[in-house]
């Protein structure tokens, strides 16, 4: 009888780890083992604290859901510029901060349990790449499908993987955050609206809901200097598809007309991306910023300008609407002009929460004229759209239903 259940326990070892080599790379082997989570997550660039909404929203899940876990793999770490080799340490500091998550961080460079009741992740690419296995353990999987990511409108590339994945066994449910993404599937027939969940936005971390504004610095309240800023990730030489090179022209054509007027570029650009020499001692670069650290830069500017544009990128290529940086400045007191080309706008009030611009110098040039000559207008602005975004994004706007679909899905299992 013993013999016969240690035969039977030695078949079970090595029928997982015969599994375990067929799915076998240089870096890590998948298997389903006999532990079952409720849910596991996958990301690329978790747990950087870069990716504000990520850490967020993730962090969130893992304590919400007892039986969870998220597989980590920092491949996006090139793109924000911080060498892979800091992953480690980000992971280390999370852990610092969130001691009972230890354990629910995995590597994919090691042996990783698959096993699960529901898969979650966000972006195109990221639910693409993790489809394969998906489908051969017969996993069921929502996501999150953001703009970018490997999702552009009217792409080749990007429709056939969104069919793939729509049209997957697996498929459950797919969260959209713009209307524009949500009417575009149900008009591709990519799958049914009863398949879809819109929320509007996206998620912010609580801390910035939280702003002590007290030191919050105001034109001709605490100082004599207008400060517009402009906040992107580098994604083209010039920064075309978030609207640098536009930004750049602007200020170039109206630091002469007011010497009180400063301009601050956080992200990925600096000096040498564009000339910007007739701006020297009106222009300083801060490079990429955590979220934490811009709410301290934030204190001080008065405008963010955001005249990023559509399709630059590639046929499709969009961005949400607003900015995860136009939600940050908002969020600390700064008041915020960004473009809305694709019209997905369906929950701020122009004007009053926020101003819309199109993407060309006169359009910022006129707008930030009119902020410098009516103040109270630009105090206006500044506090409706902090209280305004502060209700959008807050967790019981964007985490609860996240939550709960999530939930309805692995009870379904």
């Amino acid at each position: 009888m013993i013999v016969n259940i240690i035969q039977i326990i030695k078949n079970k070892v090595q029928n997982v780890f015969s599994i375990a080599r067929s799915f076998c790379s240089d870096d890590y082997m998948f298997y389903k083992g006999l532990k079952k989570t409720d849910l596991l997550i996958f990301d690329d660039i978790f747990p950087h604290p870069i990716s504000g909404f990520r850490y967020e929203e993730f962090t969130v899940l893992l304590k919400h859901f007892k039986k969870s876990k998220i597989i980590v793999e920092p491949t996006s770490y090139t793109i924000v510029n911080t060498p892979i080799e800091n992953h480690q340490k980000h992971i280390s500091e999370f852990i610092l901060q969130n001691v009972s998550l230890k354990k629910k961080i995995v590597r994919k460079k090691k042996l990783v349990n698959i096993n699960t009741n529901l898969f979650y992740c966000v972006f195109l690419n990221n639910i693409y790449k993790n489809l394969w296995w998906l489908e051969k353990y017969k996993i069921p999987f929502a996501f999150t499908l953001y703009p970018g990511g490997g999702f552009q409108l009217d792409n080749t590339i990007s429709d056939e993987k969104l069919k793939k994945v729509l049209e997957s066994p697996s498929f459950r449910k797919v969260i959209t955050t713009q209307k524009i993404t949500q009417n575009y599937l149900i008009e591709k027939n990519f799958c049914s609206s009863q398949k879809i969940e819109f929320i509007f936005g996206g998620v912010v971390p609580q801390i910035s809901l939280n702003k002590d504004l007290t030191n919050k610095k105001a034109y001709l309240v605490d100082k004599l200097t207008f400060d517009i800023c402009f906040c992107a990730a580098k994604y083209s030489p010039k920064g075309e598809d978030k609207g640098y090179d536009v930004f750049i022209e602007f200020a170039k054509t109206i630091v002469d007309k007011y010497d009180f007027v400063n301009f601050h570029i956080i992200g990925g650009f600096d000096e040498n991306d564009i000339d910007v020499s007739k701006l020297k001692g009106k222009i300083k670069f801060y490079g990429y910023q955590n979220f934490e650290t811009l709410g301290v830069i934030y204190q001080n500017m008065d405008v963010l300008i955001s005249p990023n544009k559509a399709f630059v990128l590639g046929k499709g290529a969009f961005d949400g609407f607003p900015l995860g940086t136009v939600v940050e400045a908002a969020l600390n007191g700064v008041a915020v002009l960004i473009t809305d080309e694709l019209k997905q706008n369906s929950t701020f009030i122009p004007n009053v929460d926020l101003i819309l611009i199109d993407s060309n110098s006169d359009s910022i040039r006129n707008n930030i004229i009119d902020l410098i000559e009516n103040p109270e207008k630009l105090y206006s602005i500044s506090q409706n759209g902090q209280q305004k975004f502060l209700k959008v994004y807050s967790n019981e706007i964007q985490m609860k239903p996240r939550i709960s679909l999530l939930q309805n899905e692995i009870a379904q299992k």
